[in-house]
């Protein structure tokens, strides 16, 4: 494995990863075994030889001595090389998914005509010309999101390959040194798998990194992390979402029985005190424990409807239980839609309605889809979403406020860019916001190049908090505005111009048109047979040029 110097540090070069041959170095691994193996043997074999002689005497007992040293210089040499060989094997399966990350990175560069420079560097090698300026726009942002999810996989294969450099070359060294062993039963997680998991840092990875994390960790160190740290694996944007789903699951039951042993302590407590949770606020524990079970049971009812993922479970980040939960496959599904709901709402008492909403659109929007394209609908409930009553005195939660957006977009950009950077091919990816909620995902694609949204869709939006469209990255012509004519809400105008007076957007139909029911209300835009749920599903459908 060669390196360059920066900085001090010998540093891997993406040159030198791309020229790694695994394969090659797990036959050099089997040799050096066998060799280790090989020399044992004569050892023993010259030991053998040594008992079976019939000879006594001065002489016969200095050889016999001096043969029984050597054979045990012998032994501890071939101990040595065996663990080199060891080593040595481990870095070819360990360099397995590096380089086929690296493979993959380039060929996505080629594919979109961008260089991967001998340092690592990635350079967009086609400029954007077109005579339309609306191309001009969706080009050139689709391709500054697709050169930053490159570079981000580069950057972190090159991590990788350099830490595991580092660490071979660690082995290796004390190996040779007769100071390092390792013995028989000693795999590439358990000596690696901690070191793995204490490596990443969520909160300082892109999407793209993690992605490429996770492609280029061995399936020993994939199992280990998932059986460490689900919790921490299943909300990590840019993991698969099979795996999401799998490492949720097993977090849904491992909080279940935490929060079962909790509340059972907190009512064992207020039964032994006089004073209740006056002085320990132990009621308090008690309510904000079963209001987080029941919502633990909300999220396991609606899985059980199967065909489901469980996308994100965030049991710790705030004072409600987070989640999202998809209709479909979203590793697999050719359009995509991200549902973000709005005021009051919360996994305990909505995530089941609004689930079902989606598995209405998604069932609507797969018959408008031609085989083999199918679709995938995700409730994102992420975010802590305003609500009424003492909340909006907390300038965190207050509808009267779009802090609660502006905090929310953040988690759910990372999202969106998630869901492209988890797959080989990006899929057609359609925001939807309602109410509140479409001030989150406004902000969320508020000059983010890198969110890929291609269609955006608000219905009942009490405004978007921008004064026109471009301050959207969504392609011109592909935000859609729904207001039903007796929602007062979306005539509130509370953050910023009404979206419906803005240059640029599409109209979504509401009114009653053939067989289709008008949309009522605040609350009535997924209803099943309405106008305005079959103008969505035709927009996640990809078939948004049909709708107004």
């Amino acid at each position: 494995m060669a390196g360059t110097t920066r900085g001090g540090d010998m540093t891997v070069s993406w040159e030198d990863v791309r020229s790694w041959n695994p394969a090659e170095v797990s036959v050099l691994a089997q040799r050096v075994k066998d060799s280790a193996s090989a020399l044992t043997d004569h050892a023993d074999e010259s030991a053998r030889l040594l008992e079976q002689l019939d000879w006594h005497g001065p002489a016969a007992d200095a050889a016999r001595s001096a043969v029984l040293s050597i054979r045990g210089d012998l032994v501890n040499r071939a101990q040595v090389l065996l663990t080199v060989g060891r080593c040595v094997e481990e870095a070819s399966t360990s360099m397995y998914p590096l380089v086929s990350t690296v493979r993959r990175c380039t060929a996505d560069a080629t594919e979109h005509t961008m260089d991967v420079e001998p340092d690592g560097t990635v350079v967009d090698a086609l400029p954007v010309y077109t005579a339309a300026a609306a191309d001009a726009w969706s080009i050139g942002r689709d391709r500054l999101r697709h050169r930053r999810e490159i570079q981000a996989r580069v950057t972190e294969s090159i991590r990788r390959a350099t830490e595991l450099d580092d660490r071979i070359a660690s082995e290796l060294r004390a190996a040779q040194a007769g100071a390092g062993t390792i013995s028989a039963g000693t795999t590439s997680t358990e000596t690696t798998g901690a070191g793995t998991i204490a490596s990443l840092d969520v909160s300082e990875q892109s999407p793209a990194s993690n992605a490429a994390f996770w492609e280029s960790s061995t399936p020993a160190d994939r199992t280990a992390l998932l059986v460490r740290d689900p919790g921490r694996i299943g909300n990590l944007d840019g993991i698969p979402a099979g795996v999401r789903d799998a490492a949720n699951r097993r977090m849904l039951t491992l909080e279940r029985t935490r929060l079962r042993e909790v509340a059972d302590d907190l009512r064992k407590r207020l039964d032994h005190n006089v004073f209740g949770g006056l002085f320990d606020n132990a009621d308090v524990g008690l309510e904000q424990t079963e209001k987080r079970l029941k919502a633990l049971d909300a999220v396991s009812e609606t899985l059980a409807l199967g065909n489901r993922q469980l996308l994100v479970l965030d049991n710790s980040s705030g004072e409600d239980t987070l989640a999202a939960i998809a209709v479909g496959n979203v590793d697999t599904a050719t359009h995509v839609a991200v549902f973000v709901p709005g005021l009051g709402s919360d996994v305990e008492g909505d995530i089941g309605r609004y689930d079902g909403d989606m598995e209405s659109l998604e069932a609507v929007a797969e018959d408008a889809v031609s085989p083999p394209d199918t679709v995938a609908c995700v409730t994102w409930m992420n975010y802590e979403a305003p609500h009424t009553g003492w909340s909006v005195l907390d300038p965190n939660r207050s509808v009267a406020g779009a802090t609660a957006a502006v905090v929310g977009a953040a988690r759910l950009r990372t999202f969106l860019d998630g869901l492209d950077a988890s797959r080989r091919s990006d899929p057609h990816l359609s925001l939807v916001g309602h109410s509140y909620g479409s001030l989150t995902a406004a902000h969320a694609v508020r000059g983010a190049e890198s969110a890929g949204v291609d269609d955006m869709v608000v219905v009942g939006s009490p405004g978007l908090g921008v004064g026109t469209v471009h301050e959207l990255s969504v392609p011109p012509g592909h935000l859609f505005v729904g207001e039903a004519a007796d929602d007062i809400v979306a005539d509130l105008g509370a953050f910023g111009a009404d979206p419906n007076s803005l240059d640029g957007v599409r109209t979504l139909p509401t009114g009653a048109e053939g067989d289709l029911d008008a949309s009522n209300r605040h609350s009535q835009y997924f209803t099943d047979g309405t106008t305005s749920q079959h103008a969505v599903a035709l927009v996640v459908a990809g078939r948004g040029n049909e709708v107004g």
